[in-house]
């Protein structure tokens, strides 16, 4: 019988020494071209370069992690990808790391411990040289890989008492809790609270944590059917919204763990004609653009998102070139986005 052929035949790629050839030097001194330019003479550098052109010639980067132990790549473990806030952070690490000739590969684990477990794996297996993790809530044996693999991890987003390696973020506790105390005075105890599910999710546990403890500090009795858990997402604040103000006496002020929930619960809100904040304030988490659009404008909690994957990358690279960062904890606050809506 005959063999069928290939959907896509290998065609054989150009070499180093292709390239060498063409440009009448020695692979040597195309290999020194990639590496390291500034030390070739601007005219030999030309040639090599208009030769790599020429030849279509691309690194063979497995074969070059296999001599370096250096694969060039960095993994970042997200909950989604359907989220403007972690590309914030993704762009952040995307901008350093291409500082240092480095690129990222990004997996979502859909806010399962599980999946990012099998994600580390599948990084490890394929020789990344630093691993970043969204939040600190792991399985025991994500932890045990990372820590056997021997490769930079930074945890971001949140605050470990005691980090796998490093972690780069703010306290989500501290942050919630900064929105409570705010509506709390102007609003009274009569309070409700909207956010996620706190399953494998650490931000959303210590900003549910902030807003129960702020109640509790002002001597607030909590109705259980004021907090509600729902998507994160604009129809999750809608359904949300809508069951508190179906409650005998809805509460007098919400507090939304993200501003995709606030968004939806004032985009109800307006659609039944109940007055924010006359009728009922509503305030959320992260600051993300349609904060300042929303009629009324939310208030909310900005976080340094961009800084945060920015500075993640660099300890990943201080700790690659050998230099152990000074802490092992970076705290990059928060502010207080105090606008109509509360």
């Amino acid at each position: 019988m005959a063999r069928k052929p290939a959907l896509h035949p290998r065609v054989a790629r150009p070499r180093l020494a292709d390239v060498a050839r063409d440009a009448g030097v020695s692979t040597m001194t195309v290999v020194r071209v990639l590496r390291d330019p500034a030390k070739v003479a601007t005219a030999t550098r030309e040639r090599v370069a208009a030769s790599l052109a020429k030849t279509k010639y691309t690194p063979d980067l497995v074969a070059r992690a296999l001599v370096s132990r250096r694969s060039g790549i960095v993994g970042a473990i997200v909950p989604t990808l359907a989220n403007s806030l972690i590309a914030e952070v993704m762009q952040g690490m995307t901008a350093e790391l291409a500082l240092h000739g480095q690129q990222l590969v990004v997996g979502a684990s859909t806010y399962s411990a599980r999946h990012a477990e099998d994600l580390v794996r599948s990084f490890l297996s394929r020789r990344v040289d630093a691993i970043y993790l969204t939040g600190t809530s792991h399985t025991p044996e994500t932890v045990r890989l990372l820590k056997a693999a021997g490769v930079p991890v930074v945890e971001g987003g949140n605050l470990p008492r005691t980090p796998i390696d490093l972690a780069v973020g703010l306290s989500n506790f501290a942050a919630a809790s900064s929105v409570v105390e705010h509506l709390l005075a102007r609003y009274g105890t009569h309070l409700g609270y909207l956010g996620g599910s706190t399953t494998d999710n650490d931000r959303m546990r210590d900003r549910r944590r902030g807003f129960e403890k702020c109640l509790a500090r002002a001597g607030a009795r909590r109705d259980p059917r004021c907090s509600i858990e729902v998507p994160i997402s604009m129809a999750g604040g809608r359904a949300g919204i809508g069951a508190l103000l179906a409650l005998d006496r809805p509460p007098r002020a919400v507090f939304c763990a993200t501003d995709v929930i606030a968004a939806g619960a004032v985009l109800e809100c307006r659609r039944r004609g109940v007055d924010v904040p006359g009728e009922i304030a509503i305030a959320g988490y992260d600051d993300l653009d349609i904060a300042c659009e929303l009629v009324p404008s939310l208030t909310t909690v900005r976080a340094p998102r961009y800084e945060i994957g920015r500075k993640s990358a660099h300890l990943m690279h201080l700790c690659l070139t050998g230099t152990r960062p000074e802490q092992s904890v970076y705290d990059l606050g928060f502010v207080l986005m105090v606008r109509e809506s509360a």
